[in-house]
C-alpha cells in the first residue's frame, strides 16, 4: 500500500463503526515506502478526547478569531468529545458516544492543542458532524463540511505541511439546523520508521 493510498483510508468510518475506527487509527502499521522505510499511522488526538475548550453560540454569532492560535479561550468550559444530543436521531446520538451536551439550533466552537512531531507526514483530521462544520488548523480553514444527518467520515482532510508547527491548534465550528447535534474528530499522522 502506498503512502498515497493511506491518504484515502477512511479507517472504518464509512463502514459506520466509530469504535473500530478508533482501534485502527491508534497504531496501524503500513507497508514499506519506496525509500525502504516502514510507516506507522499514529493517533495524535483520538476520538472522545478530553480537555476540549468549547462554547455554544447562536448560529449568526460572529466569532472570527476563535480559530487563531492567539485567541484566549481561558473563560470557556472544558469538555470531552463527542459533543451532541442523546435523542437517538442518528446512531451517534446516545450516551455512549455523547460526552458533552451541544444544544440543537446552535453553533459550537471547539478548540484543542495537538502535538505533532516534526517528522510527521500526512497529518489527517477525520470525524463526524451533524450538520455542518468548518475545520481549522493554526487559523487556516482546511475544510467546510455539509454533512446532513451524522454522515460518518464527512470530516476528512489532509493538512498541508506548511500549515504545521510542533504545537498546533485544531479548531472546529459546528453548525446545527435542528433535531440533533453531533461532533467528534480525531487527528492522525504517518510516522516513518527505519526498516527492520
Amino acid at each position: 500500500m502506498s503512502t498515497k493510498s493511506l491518504r484515502f483510508l477512511p479507517v472504518g468510518l464509512a463502514a459506520g463503526s466509530l469504535l473500530a475506527a478508533m482501534a485502527l487509527t491508534t497504531a496501524a502499521p503500513a507497508s514499506a515506502s519506496p525509500a525502504g522505510k516502514r510507516q506507522t499511522v499514529v493517533t495524535a488526538l483520538g476520538y472522545n478526547s478530553t480537555d476540549w475548550r468549547y462554547l455554544q453560540v447562536p448560529p449568526a454569532a460572529d466569532q472570527p478569531l476563535f480559530a487563531d492560535r492567539s485567541f484566549d479561550d481561558s473563560g470557556w468550559p472544558s469538555g470531552q468529545e463527542g459533543f451532541g444530543t442523546v435523542n437517538r436521531t442518528c446512531k451517534w446520538n446516545n450516551p455512549a458516544n455523547v460526552k458533552t451536551h451541544w444544544a440543537v439550533n446552535t453553533d459550537i466552537l471547539v478548540r484543542h492543542w495537538v502535538h505533532i512531531p516534526r517528522d510527521a507526514q500526512e497529518v489527517r483530521i477525520q470525524g463526524t458532524v451533524d450538520n455542518d462544520a468548518s475545520v481549522y488548523l493554526n487559523g487556516h480553514l482546511l475544510q467546510a463540511v455539509k454533512s446532513g444527518n451524522c454522515n460518518a467520515g464527512a470530516i476528512d482532510v489532509v493538512v498541508p505541511a506548511n500549515y504545521l508547527d510542533c504545537c498546533n491548534l485544531l479548531a472546529v465550528r459546528g453548525h446545527d439546523y435542528g433535531l440533533a447535534t453531533y461532533l467528534n474528530v480525531a487527528v492522525t499522522y504517518v510516522k516513518p520508521t527505519p526498516a527492520a
